[in-house]
C-alpha cells in the first residue's frame, strides 16, 4: 500500500531515475556484460530478459513506483580460496541486477565528490592504474625504478624512502551496515529513498543461511558495482588520514592499501592512525598482510628480475631463430619459480608466467599442469586460460581428464569451470574424442552423485547440454525431474537445455507446459520465450545482431547456441536459405555441427 508520505515526497526522486530508457540503456550497455562474466552463466544467457528488456525495463519501473518492487532470491555459492577456505559469492537476479545498477549511475558522481583523494579505486574498469608487476620501465636501474613504481603506479605526491603494503581482515564480511549507512547518509545531497532501496536490495541478497535472524554485519560479496561502490566508500575517512599522514602518498584498491613513508617510525605511526580509525567502524588490519619495504626489500618483493624477464620473452614468434630455446628456458625459469614463494608478487609474477606460456604457444606447462593447478587454486583461471588457448588435442585432454580425477572438490565452482573448458574446446568427432568425453561425463557424474550438490547436477546440464544426443539428454532430464524441480535455478537451466530438444516434440512440449505452471518467474517467462520462437516467421534485427554478430565468435556461446535451436524450432527459420548460410558462416564447432545435421538438417 502507498502512503501520502511515499506518493508526495518519495516517489518523484524514483520516477526521475526509473525512467523506461535509463533502464534499458543500463541493461545493454552494462549490465547484460556484467552477468555474462560471472563465474556461474545462465544456459540461455538471459536472452529472455534481453529479447523483451523494454518490456521489462517498463514493468520495472511500475512495480517501483508503485511500491511493489521486491527483491528475487538470488544465486549464492561458494568458491575456494585457500585449503577448502571458501568464501561465498552472491549474483543477483538480472532485474535486481539492473536495478542495482541503475541507482549507482545515479548516486556514484555524488558518493565519489566526498572522496578525499584520487588515489582510491573500487572498480578496476573504471580506472587505468597499473598493478606493480605491470611496470613498463625495466629499462630503468633498479633505483630509477623505485622512483617510477612510486610515481607511475601508486601515485605517490613525492618519493619516498619505505613503501608500506597492509590490507583489511575479512574486510566484506566484517563490514557493519549501520554503520555504512550512517557514513552513506552523511552524503547529503542523495535521497533518502534511494538509500532506502539500496539498502534494502543489499539485505535481501545477502547470505542468510539456516533460517537464522539477519546479523546486519557482511556486506554481500558480488561483482556487482554497486556493492563494490558501497564498500569503497566506507573507506574515505582512512583516506582521508593516510592522504594527511602521507601527504597524498598513497594509493587504494578496495581494501589494499600502499602508503610512502621516509622512516620506519613515520610508517608505524601511520598503521596506528589507520588501524585506530578502523577500529571505531569494527574493522582491523591484518597484520600478518603488512609490510614495510626498503629500496632493496622492494627489489625482491616485486620479482623486478621475473618481470624483466617476462617483457624481454613474451612477445617472440615462432619464427625468430631462438624460438625453441625461449621456451625451454621460460619452462625451467617457471619451475624454479616455485621454489621460493615468500615474496609480495609472487603470484603474479605466477600468472604472468602462466599468460607468457600462452603467448608463446608453449605446450610444455601441461606436463606439470595437473600438479600446480591443484595447489594452487589462486592461479587456476590463468591455467584455465592457458588450457583454453591451446584448445583440445591428445596432451590437453589427458590433463583435463587427471585434474578432475585428482582434484578435491570443497566449493560450487571448480567442477562448472572444468565443464566450461570442456565446452569451450571445438572437440573433433572421432573415436578419440569420444572416448575422452564419456570419461570426462563419467567422472563428473560419479563426483555429482556422491555429494548431491545442485551445483555439481548443474556441471552435469551444461556438459550434456553440448555433447549428448538430444534423446539421451531428454531421457536423463525426466529421469531426474523430482531433483531438477525442487531447485528454482536448476529448473531454469533445464528449461533452457529444453529449447534444443523442442523442435515439435509432444514430450518436450508438456515439460515446457509444465515449467508455465510451475510459477517460478524466471522458468515461466523462458518457457513462453521458447513457444514464442517455435512460432517465428522470420528473424529481426535484434536476433540477427546477437546469433550472427559481426565479428564471429571462437567458440561460439553454449547459451546463445541454445537461443538459436530455440528460433530453429521454427519450420520457417530453419527452412530460410538465407539463415542457413549465416549458420555455416558462423559456426564452426563439430558437435554444434552434428546436431544441427541430425535435429535441423542444417548440414
Amino acid at each position: 500500500m502507498q502512503t501520502e508520505r511515499f506518493n508526495r515526497l518519495r516517489k518523484e526522486a524514483l520516477k526521475k531515475i526509473f525512467e523506461k530508457n535509463k533502464i534499458t540503456k543500463v541493461w545493454r550497455k552494462i549490465v547484460k556484460n556484467q552477468l555474462r562474466s560471472l563465474d556461474l552463466k545462465d544456459l540461455y544467457d538471459h536472452y529472455d530478459f534481453n529479447y523483451n528488456i523494454e518490456d521489462r525495463a517498463l514493468a520495472i519501473r511500475n512495480e517501483i513506483l508503485n511500491g511493489t518492487y521486491k527483491v528475487s532470491q538470488p544465486l549464492i555459492y561458494r568458491i575456494e580460496k585457500k585449503f577448502g577456505v571458501c568464501r561465498h559469492i552472491v549474483i543477483p537476479q538480472p532485474n535486481d541486477a539492473v536495478v542495482l545498477q541503475v541507482l549507482v549511475e545515479n548516486i556514484n558522481d555524488k558518493i565519489l565528490e566526498n572522496q578525499p583523494s584520487k588515489n582510491a579505486f573500487y572498480s578496476r574498469d573504471r580506472h587505468n592504474t597499473a598493478f606493480p608487476h605491470e611496470v613498463e620501465e625495466y629499462g630503468f636501474t633498479w633505483r630509477q625504478q623505485w622512483k617510477q613504481l612510486q610515481k607511475k603506479i601508486y601515485n605517490f605526491h613525492d618519493q619516498k624512502e619505505l613503501i608500506v603494503v597492509t590490507d583489511l581482515s575479512n574486510y566484506y564480511d566484517s563490514i557493519d551496515l549501520e554503520e555504512l549507512r550512517k557514513v552513506f547518509t552523511s552524503f547529503t545531497k542523495i535521497d533518502e529513498v534511494l538509500i532506502d532501496l539500496l539498502f534494502r536490495i543489499i539485505q535481501e541478497i545477502a547470505w542468510k543461511p539456516d533460517y537464522l535472524p539477519y546479523s546486519r554485519r557482511g556486506l554481500p560479496t558480488a561483482n556487482i558495482e554497486g556493492i563494490r561502490l558501497l564498500a569503497h566508500s566506507f573507506l574515505f575517512e582512512v583516506d582521508e588520514v593516510v592522504k594527511q599522514k602521507t601527504g597524498n602518498s598513497f594509493t587504494r584498491w578496495m581494501d589494499d592499501i600502499v602508503m610512502g613513508v621516509n622512516t620506519k617510525k613515520e610508517a608505524i605511526e601511520t598503521l596506528s592512525s589507520v588501524s585506530d580509525m578502523l577500529k571505531t567502524r569494527g574493522l582491523a588490519l591484518n597484520l600478518a598482510k603488512t609490510s614495510i619495504y626498503s629500496e632493496e626489500e622492494g627489489y625482491y618483493h616485486f620479482q623486478i628480475e621475473q618481470n624483466r624477464y617476462i617483457d624481454n620473452i613474451e612477445n617472440t614468434e615462432k619464427t625468430d631463430s631462438d624460438y625453441t630455446k625461449i621456451k625451454s628456458d621460460l619452462h625451467r625459469k617457471f619451475k624454479s619459480h616455485f621454489k621460493d614463494q615468500t615474496p609480495k608478487y609472487w603470484d603474479k609474477i605466477s600468472k604472468r608466467y602462466i599468460t607468457t606460456y600462452s603467448k608463446l604457444g608453449s605446450t610444455s606447462l601441461l606436463n606439470i599442469l595437473p600438479e600446480k593447478y591443484i595447489d594452487y587454486p589462486g592461479l587456476r583461471s590463468h591455467l584455465l586460460m592457458y588450457l583454453s588457448k591451446i584448445g583440445y588435442r591428445k596432451k590437453s585432454a589427458e590433463v583435463a581428464l587427471e585434474i578432475i580425477q585428482k582434484i578435491d572438490v570443497f566449493d560450487d565452482l571448480s567442477l562448472y569451470q572444468l565443464c566450461l573448458l570442456v565446452t569451450n574446446w571445438e572437440i573433433p568427432l572421432n573415436e578419440d574424442s569420444k572416448q575422452f568425453l564419456d570419461k570426462f561425463e563419467g567422472i563428473l557424474t560419479t563426483i555429482s552423485f556422491k555429494r548431491k550438490l545442485s551445483s555439481d547436477f548443474y556441471c552435469i546440464l551444461w556438459f550434456k547440454a553440448k555433447y549428448n544426443h538430444p534423446e539421451d539428454l531428454y531421457r536423463f532430464i525426466n529421469n531426474y525431474k523430482n531433483l531438477w524441480q525442487t531447485d528454482a535455478y536448476l529448473r531454469r537451466q533445464v528449461t533452457a537445455i529444453l529449447a534444443r530438444l523442442f523442435n515439435n516434440n509432444s514430450k518436450v512440449e508438456k515439460l515446457l507446459y509444465n515449467q508455465i505452471s510451475s510459477g517460478i518467474t524466471n522458468t515461466v517467462t523462458l518457457a513462453n520465450q521458447i513457444f514464442y520462437f517455435s512460432e517465428l516467421e522470420k528473424l529481426d534485427n535484434k536476433l540477427n545482431f546477437y546469433l550472427f554478430p559481426k565479428n564471429i565468435q571462437r567458440p561460439y556461446p553454449l547459451g546463445k547456441f541454445l537461443v538459436l535451436a530455440s528460433v530453429l524450432n521454427s519450420e520457417k527459420i530453419r527452412t530460410d536459405k538465407e539463415v542457413q548460410k549465416k549458420i555455416k558462416e558462423n559456426i564452426r564447432d563439430p558437435y554444434y555441427l552434428k546436431w544441427l545435421d541430425f535435429q535441423y538438417n542444417i548440414n
